[in-house]
């Protein structure tokens, strides 16, 4: 399935959740036209895409994964933060990454609150405050939400 030509009249909206470092890129968090249309301007180097398109024509990256499923409260998205987490965390060692889906609300805020949970050992409470305070239109699904507190229980076991 190719965008539809509407997407690309969409405004953008890249956020940025962890800073560039010494030897780490930033992470961004936005909707599709951050990949659309910003990923150069933000020197996006890898990117996540969480949504139903499976042809990005014209994006030049050095790494993307793309992750086809719904913005839906079934949608089992705890099966792909181990992907996710080790996806994001080796290409920021080699620049900017971009996590997005259509709105950058709900699937990709919930991809960006899982890896900082992981990577950084963050309860779910406090990684969904940080997300939120740097992208104050998030807003994961219940499913979502219901399951990111599933992982914060996984990752106790495992600490």
């Amino acid at each position: 399935m190719q965008l539809p030509q509407a997407i690309y009249q969409m405004r953008e909206s890249t956020s940025l959740i962890l800073e560039p470092t010494d030897t780490s890129g930033a992470l961004l968090l936005g909707n599709i036209t951050s990949l659309t249309k910003a990923y150069k301007q933000n020197q996006v180097k890898a990117a996540i895409s969480i949504c139903e398109f499976s042809k990005f024509e014209g994006i030049q990256l050095d790494n993307h994964l793309i992750i086809n499923i719904e913005d839906s409260e079934d949608e089992n998205i705890i099966q792909y933060f181990e992907q996710t987490n080790q996806f994001i965390q080796e290409n920021l060692k080699k620049g900017n990454v971009l996590v997005h889906c259509m709105a950058g609300i709900s699937r990709s805020a919930t991809i960006v609150i899982a890896y900082l949970m992981w990577s950084q050992k963050r309860s779910y409470k406090d990684a969904y405050k940080h997300v939120d305070e740097m992208r104050e239109i998030i807003y994961p699904n219940e499913g979502f939400r219901n399951q990111l507190k599933e992982y914060e229980l996984q990752l106790k076991k495992v600490q």
